[in-house]
């Protein structure tokens, strides 16, 4: 009892030094943010953030929540800023890379049919109005910043199945048993009841889709996709929801690696996403977007992870208060009480430049939600909002994704 009672103190006091080393370093090296204005016209602020980001070839942005006003207001500056001022010119989001990455295909400045393959939890955020008019106007001007997308989910796509079909036609490609093939392939892609389909005709159809990627000759975006319907396929008829959420943040990897590696080999890229595909290192069981995308690129990439004191979040298309809810404040030992009593309405913290020894410490740094974590090795900065509000939601926007 004594040596456990030792042990506990042991730890605690460890805990509290760390901190009390991190609540030091926002002191000292945190850098207020003016404004969220897309529009503020002083970007002195942002310095910092261009300091620390360097010479990366992707920056991802993050979010605690769908439903984060404030933090889409940010976002859409930083958008702005990164393009004009670092030479960003192409925006990820994670939408369905099938819709997004195929209208820049067809045409490349054609703003109406990338906006159509962004998820409605973004389009109907009147809070993210700023941004898309933003990238409206630059695909009008000499200078476009570039939109395309990463994730593989190809549930909102009505006309996929018919395009696929076609798309085979045209190349020639064949399956050995068309009518075994697309009984299962419809199921994965549009009716939702993979549960009922039987192992022998899934590893039928995986069988045959893999095929299909081999034989396809050209080493392009529908190659990709080919790859992005397998990641799909496979999420689909996965066993839990662990292994779901590994497979797609694997291959929502695999595509952003090829729009870097590929098809966009000279640009340097921002990504919009939530915090937890952003960050890595979070558990050794956990597959993340940034995690396998830092395997290849390494310091190439800047993980930026937003969080917040208090406030409300909501969904534009979801009623339920699973995703509509108030905001915990965090307790007393949690990081953005620092950035709070230093009278921080928002602030950046660079991570990457901390000199001490890695620690963990309390923050919200995936979700609404306090968690000791060694957060350093997870992402490598964050902006602290003080108050978040949820989306204004655009008339008729109350509708399932």
């Amino acid at each position: 009892m004594k040596k456990l009672l030792i042990l506990t103190f042991i730890l605690l006091s460890c805990k509290l030094f760390a901190q009390k080393e991190i609540k030091e370093y926002i002191r000292t090296d945190a850098c207020e943010i003016k404004s969220m204005d897309i529009n503020h016209q002083d970007n002195t602020d942002l310095k910092a953030i261009k300091s620390a980001i360097g010479d990366s070839k992707i920056v991802l942005l993050g979010e605690q929540d769908h439903g984060d006003a404030p933090t889409f207001l940010m976002k859409a500056r930083l958008v702005k800023y990164l393009h004009e001022e670092c030479g960003f010119d192409v925006i990820a989001f994670e939408s369905n890379f099938y819709d997004l990455q195929g209208a820049f295909e067809r045409d490349s400045l054609n703003f109406e049919d990338a906006h159509k393959g962004i998820f409605p939890i973004w389009t109907q955020c009147s809070e993210c109005d700023p941004l898309f008019s933003y990238l409206e106007n630059t695909l009008k001007s000499k200078d476009p910043l570039y939109i395309s997308g990463f994730d593989m989910q190809l549930y909102f796509n009505e006309n996929y199945r018919n395009e696929f079909r076609t798309f085979l036609k045209e190349n020639n490609l064949k399956v050995s048993n068309a009518e075994r093939f697309f009984k299962v392939f419809d199921v994965l892609v549009k009716d939702n009841k993979a549960y009922d389909l039987e192992e022998e005709e899934l590893s039928f159809y995986f069988k045959e889709l893999e095929q299909l990627y081999t034989s396809y000759p050209k080493n392009d975006f529908r190659k990709q996709e080919l790859h992005s319907l397998i990641g799909h396929s496979k999420m689909r008829t996965a066993s839990n929801i662990r292994e779901t959420l590994n497979i797609r943040d694997k291959y929502m990897a695999d595509n952003l690696l090829w729009l870097s590696n590929k098809r966009f080999k000279d640009e340097k890229i921002i990504v919009w996403a939530h915090n937890f595909h952003i960050a890595r290192n979070t558990s050794k069981k956990v597959v993340s977007l940034g995690g396998e995308v830092h395997k290849v690129l390494g310091s190439q990439i800047y993980s930026l992870g937003f969080t917040s004191f208090s406030g409300s979040t909501g969904w534009t298309n979801q009623t339920d208060a699973l995703h509509n809810y108030d905001i915990k404040e965090p307790h007393r030992s949690s990081i953005e009480n620092d950035f709070k009593a230093l009278g921080y309405k928002q602030a950046f913290l660079d991570f990457r430049s901390y000199s001490g020894k890695k620690k963990n410490f309390s923050m919200k740094g995936l979700r609404h939600r306090v968690e000791v974590r060694d957060w350093m090795n997870i992402l490598d900065g964050v902006i602290y909002i003080e108050e978040m509000k949820p989306c204004t939601k655009k008339e008729g926007s109350l509708k399932t994704q």
